[in-house]
């Protein structure tokens, strides 16, 4: 038993004995690896982040004629100074392609650090490597301010951030165009009047909106952005699918981004029409209605009661009339820029004037579409005011039952509006040519009220009630303040540029 133990003693002793010998032999190599891993993981960082500074920096410029390969290598040597940890032998290696479909430039770099502690294996220096790739595809986009009436407390923050949204698309590569709407719709930019309607007319989004020009750029049309009536969105949606529809005839070019970026603060609560179009029956009979032209003569556009008509969301209480439409008139673009309560888009002017002039209940006098026998089944644009029951779900429609047959009560007319716009999205989303995404910001500083639960089904996003993943998956940003709104801009821009690491 003791020799035994004695021996066990003994091989325990060996070990300890063995162990104190290598320690050395082992742990400073250990310290060693870690000291010059961690430098390396340091430097690592470093360049990864110049790479990637380098990239994206560059990247804003894609489609420019600015030099993007120079001033990426610019970026690069301002953000690794010379000698980073005693760094050596920084080798950029900075490509750029255009292709038919998209600009890219690829940042990549080494350096050369000196190993401290694992010199002594004859390991002298590590190269680091970063790579860093941005993209940048060509883009065509249209904003859709809301400038209805409770815009006029937060207009000047809008003007401002959308200016500089603006901004952040390249003139002379990329195209924008702008739609603002109230009680109707009028294309902001490009300036051209009268209007055309044909999708394949002159027009759209181009590529001169920051330009000086005689009738003025984007940036004038906004700055001189007023406010005033009601909220048709449908409306200023379906003008911006148009504008769109014509950039692309013009271009001729399948690979341009197609994108609307819609901003609102409220809800749709009212709709375009055309009310005595002889297919629909929507005018009320001569025997129970003053209206002189029931239906409306073909081919004389005098008789054609084109206009807008809304309703709120109560189930009592008066209702908008029927109103003329802004892109009907002939004035500037300036003039409808700072509409705030102009007569011409209340009291209407030209053809409507005369369409309704013997109307009882279509004109100013007594405003309430009681002359209507319904509400038109089609907005003007073509998309149903009263299909579907998803009004049902928003929280300014909710528990309402549509009945356009009491086209003179709010909520019946506020629902077709709310309709409209649902549906304008879906046909424009549905687009396969064009494949357009849609970017919604809803405000609700100041007031605001925006439907939410309608944004994103017009956005199409992950969580949408009517998410079709055969549809471009967009983006809604709420904003509750200024410094919000700029960041939500900011954030639909980076989207829209596409720029990736």
């Amino acid at each position: 038993m003791g020799s035994s133990f004695h021996r066990g003693g003994r091989r325990r002793g060996s070990v300890g004995i063995l162990f104190t010998f290598m320690a050395p032999l082992v742990l400073v190599p250990l310290a060693g690896l870690a000291i010059d891993g961690c430098r390396l993981y340091i430097v690592q960082a470093k360049l990864s982040s110049a790479v990637d500074g380098a990239a994206l920096g560059a990247g804003r410029l894609l489609g420019t004629t600015a030099n993007t390969t120079e001033i990426a290598g610019e970026f690069l040597n301002a953000n690794f100074p010379t000698g980073f940890w005693g760094s050596t032998n920084l080798q950029p290696n900075i490509q750029f392609v255009k292709t038919f479909i998209l600009n890219r430039i690829t940042v990549s770099a080494t350096v050369d650090v000196p190993l401290l502690f694992l010199a002594v294996f004859k390991q002298s220096k590590s190269t680091v490597v970063a790579t860093a790739v941005a993209t940048r595809k060509e883009t065509r986009v249209e904003l859709v301010i809301d400038r209805s009436g409770t815009m006029s407390g937060q207009l000047g923050a809008v003007k401002s951030t959308a200016s500089q949204f603006a901004q952040s698309f390249i003139s002379g590569y990329d195209e924008m165009g702008l739609v603002v709407f109230s009680g109707s719709g009028v294309v902001g930019y490009p300036t051209t009047r009268p209007y055309n309607y044909s999708p394949t007319s002159a027009g759209g989004p181009d590529n001169s909106f920051l330009t000086t020009q005689a009738n003025g750029n984007i940036l004038d049309m906004l700055s001189d952005l007023g406010s005033g009536s009601w909220t048709n969105m449908s409306d200023g949606l379906a003008l911006a699918y148009l504008e769109l529809q014509k950039a692309d005839h013009r271009d001729n070019d399948p690979t341009r981004l197609n994108a609307i970026v819609l901003f609102t603060d409220g809800f749709p609560n009212a709709f375009s029409s055309y009310a005595n179009d002889p297919s629909n029956n929507s005018l009320k009979p001569t025997s129970q209605s003053s209206c002189t032209y029931n239906p409306a003569t073909a081919g004389t556009a005098s008789t054609h009661m084109v206009g807008w008509a809304g309703g709120g969301t109560g189930s009592s209480g008066s209702v908008s009339g029927l109103y003329f439409l802004g892109s009907s008139d002939n004035n500037t673009t300036a003039y409808w820029m700072t509409y705030s309560g102009k007569p011409d888009e209340s009291l209407g002017t030209g053809n409507l004037k005369t369409a309704v002039a013997g109307c009882a209940y279509l004109n100013q006098s007594s405003p309430n579409l009681a002359d209507l026998n319904k509400i038109p089944p089609q907005t003007y644009w073509g998309d149903s005011t009263s299909d579907g029951t998803a009004y049902q779900s928003s929280p300014y429609y909710s528990g309402l039952t549509y009945d356009s047959t009491k086209p003179n009560i709010q909520g019946n007319a506020g629902i077709a509006g709310w309709n409209a716009t649902d549906n304008v999205g879906k046909r424009i989303l549905g687009d396969t040519n064009l494949n357009v995404t849609i970017y919604t910001i809803g405000y609700t500083g100041s007031g605001g009220n925006p439907d939410t639960y309608l944004l994103k089904r017009l956005s199409n996003t992950t969580d949408s009630t009517n998410r079709n993943t055969s549809w471009q998956t967009g983006q809604y940003v709420p904003a509750s303040n200024t410094d919000e709104l700029a960041q939500a801009f900011q954030a639909v821009a980076a989207s829209i540029l596409r720029l990736a690491q």
